[in-house]
Formats: C-alpha cells, structure tokens, sequence
C-alpha cells in the first residue's frame, strides 16, 4: 500500500501528437484499481464476467464487463493477474465503488475479497517507448510483473503500468517522455473504437453495444456467467441492426457532449452518444452506438448549432448481420 501517492509532473500537453514520435506519459487518474484478493478468485470472477479469466495463465491481460442478470453491463475493465493471489480490475474511476458494491454482492460465497485499491496508474504512448522504458515489456496483449508492478501491452504503442505501493515511488521519475492531459488516454482509445462503462451509463448497456463481441471482450465458450443466458442470445439468435462507430464534429465552445446526446438522421433518432472527447476548443471525438445504415448518410447531434457528425473509419469490421 502507498503511504502516500507521489505528485507526477504537471502535463505539458493537452492533445495528442499525430503521429507520436516520442513516448507520451498519461497520469490514469480518471481510473481506479478494484483488486480481488484470495485462492477463489479467479473462480469468482469466471462466473462473474464476459472473459475467459483461465487466460491469466498464460499471462495475459483481459478486456471485459460484469453484467446484472439482463446482461446489462454494471461495469467495463481492464483486468491482469498481480500475484498469485490478486487480480486487478482497472475501471472508470466515476464507477469504481457501484463495481465494487456489484461484486460484493457474490463475493461473499467465495474464498475472495474486493476492495479498491490505492494505486498510481500510468499509461504509456508511443512507438518509442519500448525502447526507452527502464524495464522489459512482454508481448502485445500479455502482462509482466517480473519488474515487481503489472505492466500491461495493450497494444504496440500503448503500454499500462500499475503501480502498488511506496517501493515503486521511484519509477514515475524514471519513465522518458512527455507527460500528457489524462483525457489523452480516452482520445487514444476512443479512436481504436474502444468504449467502456461511466457512472452515467451503468447497467444501461448489452457488451454488444459497445462492439465488445468484436474486440476479443466476450467469451462465448467459456460457459456460465452472471447474464450470459442474454448476452448468449443476442449473439446467437438476434441480428444487431446497431453498432458503435466513430465520428468527429465541430461544437460551439461552451457545449459538452455526454452520454445519451441523441443522434439524428434523415428520418429521425438513429441513436446515441456513449463516449465523448474534446480534441481542442471546438472539435469533438465520439463514439456512437447507431444503426448501421446511419452512417452512410447525413446525421448530426441533437445539440446547439446541430452539428453535423464526420465519420471515421475504425480499426476493426463491423459485420453486416441485419440482412
């Protein structure tokens, strides 16, 4: 445990660089840390959540959901083995104690504890970065403790460190780089069409609604799960006419742009926003969950000015399934 967070320096930069040539630094202090502590709880939360925990053995890292039994998502996480003993959950920091009160509800019935850990997250971004960072990184996908801290390979050029206690003080003052706004780490996400679950959308979304089917965040043979019988059947027997897409749009200055803003097409609501950035003054980058055929067609947000929304293309295929 930290006796007390060090102070990371103060962020130089507000926006992402395009392309990033040098490592940028992100201070993940819009997340908290839910550690699950004890022999069971792997166990637990196999039967908990959407992602298969048996890959832990092979060190890799998780992307999931913990659903009520409808299949609508209390929370969305990023989840890697600490110890044999812990497990860590990374989450929205506005949803950490509603995710943690959700797993107590079932953790009592096993040889596990919850709690919300204190712990300094830093994310980081960049090609360079493998390179010149004071400690080894295991492949894309897969976590190393091996340092005495997780490190996570979310990607090539996104790496997370999760640091526990005050033996690590020193490693914040070691990282190369260029230390950035925390929303950096939203916009980099947001961009690669990577949603998750805020206080304002809690057991309001199915996993597929975020696109989780589509980025290896459901498991669909690793057997029963709190809501799976409903997440089961939408991927089975239902044929999604929604998906979650990227765009861009110009808002006025004093505007933000939250979860549930309706999208309006040419016939009408088309959907909604999930998850919002601001770029810079005016620019906004969001992901949408809307009718597949919304985007190829004009639509805007229903806010001031209406703006018009510019899509993007996103790193993954969307299936066609409504035909």
């Amino acid at each position: 445990m930290w006796s007390e967070l060090p102070q990371l320096p103060a962020p130089e930069i507000d926006l992402l660089p395009d392309p990033i040539q040098h490592p940028v630094l992100v201070n993940l202090s819009d997340y908290r840390l839910i550690v699950i502590t004890g022999p069971d709880g792997e166990k637990f939360l196999q039967g908990q959540t959407t992602c298969d925990f048996r890959r832990l053995e092979q060190h890799e890292w998780l992307r999931g959901a913990h659903c009520n039994a409808k299949g609508r998502m209390h929370s969305t996480f990023v989840a890697a083995k600490i110890d044999d003993q812990q497990i860590g959950l990374r989450v929205h920091a506005s949803i950490a104690e509603s995710a943690l009160k959700a797993l107590q509800k079932y953790i009592v019935f096993s040889k596990a504890e919850a709690r919300v850990h204190t712990a300094l997250l830093v994310g980081v971004l960049g090609d360079a970065a493998e390179a010149t960072l004071p400690f080894s990184l295991p492949d894309v996908g897969h976590c190393d403790t091996s340092a005495g801290f997780p490190v996570l390979k979310l990607e090539p050029t996104a790496t997370e460190i999760w640091l526990l206690d005050d033996a690590q003080a020193g490693i914040p003052d070691q990282l190369p780089g260029v230390w950035a706004q925390p929303a950096c780490w939203q916009q980099y996400f947001l961009e690669r069409g990577i949603a998750e679950v805020t206080a304002e959308s809690v057991e309001e979304l199915l996993p597929q609604e975020l696109n989780y089917q589509l980025i290896d965040a459901v498991s669909f043979d690793k057997g029963c799960y709190t809501g799976q019988e409903i997440v089961a059947r939408m991927h089975y027997r239902a044929k999604l006419k929604k998906h979650l897409y990227l765009a861009e749009a110009d808002l006025s200055a004093d505007s933000t742009l939250e979860f549930g803003v309706d999208v309006v097409g040419e016939k009408g609501n088309v959907g909604k926003v999930i998850n919002a950035t601001r770029l810079d003054q005016n620019r906004w980058r969001l992901l949408a969950l809307v009718q597949d055929d919304a985007t190829q067609n004009s639509a805007h947000l229903a806010v001031a000015g209406q703006p018009i929304l510019t899509w993007k293309p996103l790193p993954y295929a969307i299936p066609n399934e409504s035909s």
